[in-house]
């Protein structure tokens, strides 16, 4: 529902997230992201769980798991295009096979890269820290 001009308040599986859009209204005060910026939010979270989904099936033990995104929207009329760079870091000890691992099943199985990247450009690269 819309609460005050472009601040929206939506209720998914009894979770309330707020959005807001700043920009269009600068003298609101941010009480949440853009909807932009949940779907970067999504693909950052969708990466992190499939990982975390490979590493207990290979019984690799982490302690560190994190990501960092970057993401740009373009208007390229009449369409808009995402280019996003997802970094996932783990301190997870790794061979070059099971690297190589992780990646194919993130790229198999999250769902929200697999959706988003039909026609927009998402780089997954991983980092051992």
């Amino acid at each position: 529902k819309v609460k005050d001009n472009y601040e929206v308040e939506t209720h998914i599986e009894g979770f309330s997230y707020t959005m807001d859009y700043t920009e269009r209204t600068p003298d609101l005060i941010s009480k949440g992201t853009s909807p932009t910026g949940m779907l970067l939010v999504s693909l950052a979270g969708c990466h992190l769980m499939t990982a975390v989904s490979y590493l207990n099936m290979k019984k690799i033990a982490f302690s560190v798991l994190n990501t960092q995104i970057d993401g740009d929207f373009i208007d390229e009329k009449p369409e808009w295009r995402l280019d996003a760079d997802v970094i996932v870091e783990t301190d997870a000890h790794l061979d070059d096979s099971q690297l190589a691992g992780l990646e194919r099943f993130i790229h198999r199985h999250c769902k929200v890269s697999s959706i988003l990247s039909k026609g927009n450009n998402i780089k997954l690269s991983l980092k051992l820290v």
